[in-house]
């Protein structure tokens, strides 16, 4: 209906879409933040500063990293640094893990998209937990990987790594899978009651 009223409706309507796409233009034209920096303290004293991910576009804006969880191996030499890209509506926050060796170099780990990243005792193996995958990288970055589905926590102990999954259709317990590292090699399975968080399961 041409009414004055409905006029008015629709010119506010459009003003208010140009406005924002004003804004948005404008807002992708700004430069993006600086990346926060974080400090990591080495053997000796030296103190590190490590930078997160460069900020990216997306649609609502300049999407940032934060660090999300800091790892340093038993021996404290070595430091890993896990970054989360958090968004407003996300299906999945993008993640990515530094590793700081004890000259200081910095060392961002391939195919790092894990959910938490655990050391083994003797501070030359660090384990990731993905969505399906075990991950194991070496502290020159070097990657060995291991399919696994309905992973929920991992438990190290000397030369072993201990991980906890969900069965399809599984209401009794877990299923421990144990695996040598750095082979990730079987070593056989066994159950446990509950969800083993915040607990060592690892036998």
């Amino acid at each position: 209906m041409n009414t004055p009223a409905a006029r008015s409706g629709l010119l506010r309507r459009a003003v208010a879409t140009t406005l924002a796409f004003g804004a948005l233009a404008q807002a992708q034209t700004d430069a993006p933040p600086t990346s926060a920096t974080y400090p990591v303290t080495l053997v000796g004293g030296r103190v590190v500063s490590v930078s997160a991910p460069s900020p990216e576009w997306a649609d609502v804006g300049w999407m940032t990293w934060e660090l999300d969880q800091r790892q340093p191996s038993l021996d404290g030499r070595f430091h890993a640094l896990l970054f989360r890209q958090f968004s407003n509506n996300p299906k999945h926050d993008p993640i990515t893990v530094n590793l700081v060796k004890p000259d200081g170099r910095v060392l961002p780990l391939k195919n790092s998209d894990v959910f938490d990243v655990t050391w083994m005792p003797d501070g030359q193996y660090l384990l990731g937990r993905g969505n399906n995958t075990l991950r194991l990288w070496n502290t020159s970055g070097g990657l060995r990987t291991r399919v696994l589905p309905g992973m929920e926590a991992l438990d190290v102990k000397p030369g072993v790594v201990c991980v906890a999954t969900v069965p399809a259709g599984n209401t009794v317990g877990m299923i421990v899978q144990r695996f040598r590292v750095p082979s990730l090699r079987p070593l056989g399975e066994y159950t446990i009651t509950g969800v083993p968080t915040n607990r060592r399961f690892c036998q």
